[in-house]
């Protein structure tokens, strides 16, 4: 055999060993991505399980409990309840309406405010639990229209700490007096800072529900002033039954123009109810400067 045909024949064995040598090591290192990647993969899914898929209730705050214990001595609170607010658009129209309990230093344990959005929008109740002023729970409970023709009725807990919501759950029916059958749903805790803002104002008469005289609103027998937001549209608004003999009220009627939008203080009383036209009646007033 020549020495050229052996030297040829060297150098296919050797590159043919290289080449499966290399396989070998790339094969190895291909395998070990396809795993490393597999992990990863799997370990996304099961962190996302954790966060998105993951609604099992297993304890509830202490919270919770507190705000129970609010509820079965509601009786023992002082009821306050604030104007009706309406606000209406074109034909689209609003109310909101705030009812709290108080223990004897006048400080709120529960405020709830019955709200409606408009037409085919979400109406229903806020309920906020508070301890030593400090918002510990909030329950809503709502019909949500789904189309123009489908209503349901929703429920929502979130409980706080440290001034944060930090649980809440969901449950939802067809039928409200069918919701005690529905199991609660674990979701990302909800925020109810703005609701809870407009509650406060509500009941202290700041923002857009301080009042302002506007005009009057003459019946038969009945005189109401309409107070609201110093603007002529997209305004919140409400109504005070008043009587003309008051000197106060008398003098307002002789200058409805030179009072138009002018900041009034108001003090007042709900009146009827239980199945009677209810009114919040004008007890006192006075100009603010």
């Amino acid at each position: 055999m020549s020495v050229a045909f052996k030297s040829r024949t060297f150098l296919l064995i050797l590159i043919q060993n290289t080449f499966m040598k290399y396989f070998l090591i790339f094969s190895v290192i291909l395998t070990s991505i396809f795993t490393s990647c597999e992990q990863k993969t799997n370990s996304g899914d099961n962190n996302s399980d954790k966060v998105d898929l993951d609604t099992t209730i297993q304890e509830l705050p202490a919270s919770h409990n507190m705000m129970h214990e609010i509820e079965n001595n509601i009786s023992e609170l002082n009821e306050v309840r604030s104007l009706r607010w309406e606000k209406t658009i074109d034909d689209n129209s609003e109310f909101r309406e705030v009812h709290a309990y108080m223990n004897d230093q006048g400080v709120p344990s529960k405020m709830v405010q019955y709200f409606s959005m408009g037409n085919f929008q979400e109406q229903g109740e806020n309920h906020f639990y508070f301890n030593n002023s400090e918002v510990i729970a909030v329950v809503k409970k709502a019909d949500v229209w789904i189309d123009s023709n489908t209503v349901v009725y929703k429920e929502t807990e979130t409980y706080y700490e440290d001034d944060k919501p930090v649980f809440s759950r969901i449950r939802s029916s067809d039928y409200a007096d069918q919701i005690t059958d529905v199991e609660w749903k674990k979701i990302r805790p909800v925020s109810n800072k703005s609701e809870l803002e407009i509650v406060d104002n509500i009941l202290k008469g700041k923002g857009r529900f301080k009042t302002h005289f506007i005009s009057v609103i003459k019946g038969k027998e009945q005189l109401f002033l309409l107070l609201g937001e110093p603007k002529n549209e997209n305004r919140y608004v409400t109504t005070v039954l008043a009587d003309h003999r008051v000197p106060f009220v008398n003098n307002l009627l002789h200058n409805l123009e030179a009072y138009k939008f002018r900041p009034i203080d108001i003090k007042f009383q709900v009146v009827g109810g239980n199945g009677r036209p209810e009114f919040r009646m004008l007890t006192s007033a006075k100009w603010v400067d």
